[in-house]
């Protein structure tokens, strides 16, 4: 006995339209460019800390942590711009999605009241740096 399927890629698209809301739900949810206040503390006088990603890196995101914090995700044509206490700090910066498995790139910085300090996010081989 031969079994009628009407439509038989019925539950193939269905799962691929899911997959898609889904992926697009994590792509606009992302903290793209969105200063984290936990850096900044507000009793003290601050500096400015602006993170440019360069448009070579394609479809990789920047994720850039800071003191060991998840502050950012810069994707395409993103930035990060935000007050960062004064003093000393670290700041990570990796590649999103890590499919080579880059190890993370380290810069520190000792940051002064009312001064910016502006870097760019580079690729460096598999890794992404700060210039």
């Amino acid at each position: 006995m031969k079994k009628n399927h009407r439509y038989p890629n019925r539950s193939f698209l269905i799962l691929t339209v899911a997959c898609a809301a889904i992926g697009w739900g994590a792509i606009t949810s992302s903290d793209a460019g969105k200063p984290s206040p936990a850096p900044a503390q507000k009793n003290q006088e601050a500096g400015r800390l602006v993170i440019l990603r360069s448009a070579v890196l394609g479809g990789t995101i920047v994720g850039l942590s800071i003191d060991g914090v998840q502050t950012a995700k810069i994707d395409y044509n993103g930035r990060y711009d935000a007050p960062l206490a004064a003093g000393q700090h670290v700041l990570t910066v990796m590649p999103i999605p890590n499919r080579e498995f880059a190890k993370p790139s380290t810069m520190r910085v000792t940051v002064e009241p009312g001064k910016t300090y502006t870097f760019m996010a580079k690729q460096s081989d598999v890794a992404i740096i700060l210039k």
